[in-house]
């Protein structure tokens, strides 16, 4: 999740805290510029409150939360353009040749905004560690997580589609084996995913979700959460912008795996 998700979302802060968060947000440009004190004097706060909502929301110094910042903000700035989604009737060729390569340019454009390197690095080190990884996913989701396999089979990885019949597969499974499960989601309320965190949790089965949608299931039961771009539900091209952004994420995901594996 990215630093800017973090502070606006303010999940259990506190009074004081998310005063702090509402100023970094609001003070894009300026806060470039401040140290821990003079943020605190800003916001009428102490230094140990500022580095609090710090790790909150970033794993490392201060100095290099706002470089990272930085580097979020001008992201978000190239992708605030809106696509203009729909198909027209009798629209030519020629503009929906057009629209779409900018539709997936600005899928991914705004899921990168959305990512942070951390976070990342996070990832690869518990797909990495796990000895299998099963794609929890429905609909198109599922055949993204099929391009996912196919390209993680690649490199020797090895990755499953869970099925109605997960769990017994489990008990074939060495007393060695270290699953990891991801959860591919771009709706809201998922139930039959959600169940399935649950229990997955309950028997102690580390989690990664790709979501657009965030809910306190996936926080207790992830290691992480990625973001993907969400709302776009009513578009004729939503099915093109969610598995443009998932696709993104994975490829990610399989070249950081290549590259800490060479």
């Amino acid at each position: 999740m990215s630093i800017i998700v973090k502070l606006t979302e303010k999940k259990g802060f506190s009074i004081a805290e998310s005063k702090i968060a509402d100023y970094i947000i609001a003070n894009k440009e300026e806060i470039l510029h401040l140290t821990v004190r003079e943020l605190a004097k800003a916001t009428y706060t102490g230094s140990s409150t500022v580095m609090r909502v710090i790790k909150k929301v970033y794993d490392g110094s201060f100095s290099d939360f706002k470089v990272d910042l930085a580097y979020e903000f001008h992201n978000a700035r190239d992708s605030e353009s809106k696509i203009q989604f729909q198909i027209q009737n009798q629209e030519t060729a020629f503009s929906i040749i057009e629209k779409i390569a900018r539709v997936e340019k600005e899928s991914i454009n705004k899921t990168q905004s959305m990512q942070n390197y951390q976070q990342i690095e996070r990832v690869t080190k518990l797909i990495n560690e796990a000895t299998i990884i099963y794609i929890f996913a429905d609909g198109i989701n599922e055949q993204v997580g099929h391009e996912f396999k196919y390209m993680m089979a690649r490199i020797g990885k090895a990755v499953e589609i869970a099925k109605d019949d997960f769990w017994v597969s489990l008990n074939c499974l060495s007393e060695t084996s270290r699953p990891l499960a991801i959860y591919i989601n771009h709706r809201e309320h998922n139930l039959s995913l959600l169940e399935k965190v649950k229990l997955n949790h309950k028997i102690g089965i580390k989690g990664i979700a790709i979501t657009g949608y965030t809910n306190s299931t996936f926080e207790t039961g992830c290691k992480e959460i990625i973001s993907i771009p969400t709302g776009v539900s009513y578009s004729d091209l939503a099915p093109v912008i969610y598995t443009t952004s998932i696709r993104y994420v994975l490829n990610i995901i399989v070249s950081c795996i290549i590259a800490t594996n060479h």
